[in-house]
């Protein structure tokens, strides 16, 4: 089936790939994100009402339903992001131990009666040095990839209309005592928010490739045309949006024509190590109580045992 039959690729917002024509980016928000003062690949209309794409599905990203809300995850709950920092942690780590190693043996062949002292002092020092270093990077690719929160769930209430969602805190390289995570739960109108897709170009190693993020964006009460925040959700797309925009499609009609909160045949993600953030009390409240269990969302997406 071609693309132009397919409809995952029902896409039905053009590429916009320009300045976004509702924000400026402050410098404070570019280094939150770093989506902050690119230019969007495509942009959703504020109202709402209009649809997106002709399929909605929740793009294993769902990571919860509650009565009155869904919480959908972001980019960095993606099975991918785990293991690529585990691997990256193990390779580091290797370098640390083989420079730490010949550390070890220049500082066992000192000896100051030899003319070469100065050279064995110069490579220990400098050994050692390089050994701390990847020591340090290695540890901080493990903190990345098991012991920050596996995921980075987003909150839609669709009876309050809002939307709550974890600031990060980001995590320091030098700092290897510092647990990396998430910090207060911000709120913030449904009505408000700006949907957007980005375009970023990654290097894999053998070749650059394009990947896609879909955020959401929220103005500054006081200076609407200046960004305040911006949140990720879903997955990294690679090499195309149209698939992402099924997610967004999907929580559009869920807040807007009270849409169903999973697919038929769907199911909640499961992906990365760790728990997940828990939102406070009155957000739950506020969102009908505790989520629903596995096998009540099981039958609500039409899957029997």
């Amino acid at each position: 089936m071609s693309r132009e039959n397919n409809p995952d690729y029902d896409i039905r917002l053009p590429q916009w790939n320009a300045p976004d024509p509702q924000f400026e980016f402050v410098e404070k928000v570019q280094k939150k994100s770093l989506l902050g003062g690119k230019s969007p690949w495509r942009i959703a209309s504020r109202e709402k009402r209009e649809p997106v794409h002709g399929k909605a599905s929740s793009c294993d990203s769902l990571l919860g339903i509650h009565p009155n809300a869904i919480v959908v995850g972001a980019p960095a709950g993606t099975t991918e992001i785990t293991f690529m920092m585990g691997l990256y942690a193990v390779l580091v780590g290797f370098a640390a131990c083989m420079f730490g190693w010949g550390a070890f043996e220049s500082i066992m062949d000192l000896d100051s009666s030899r003319s070469d002292y100065v050279l064995n002092l110069l490579m220990s020092m400098v050994s050692t040095m390089a050994a701390l270093f990847f020591l340090v990077a290695a540890i901080f690719f493990f903190r990345v990839g098991f012991l920050t929160p596996r995921d980075l769930p987003v909150l839609f209430n669709r009876k309050t209309r809002e939307v709550s969602f974890f600031t990060v805190v980001p995590m320091k390289f030098w700092k290897v005592w510092q647990r990396a995570g998430v910090g207060e739960v911000k709120t913030c109108r449904w009505d408000d928010a700006y949907a957007r897709s980005y375009q970023l170009t990654e290097i894999t190693g053998e070749a650059a490739r394009s990947s896609y993020l879909l955020a959401l964006l929220w103005g500054d009460p006081r200076q609407p045309r200046q960004c305040q925040e911006i949140v990720t959700i879903g997955y990294k797309g690679w090499w195309e949006d149209e698939l992402l925009w099924r997610l967004y499609e999907h929580i559009r009609r869920y807040m807007e024509e009270g849409g169903p909160p999973i697919q038929a045949g769907e199911s909640l993600r499961r992906s990365g190590t760790g728990k997940l953030p828990q939102f406070p009390p009155e957000v739950i409240a506020a969102a009908g109580g505790l989520a629903l269990s596995e096998e009540e969302v099981r039958r609500l997406a039409g899957i029997r045992e």
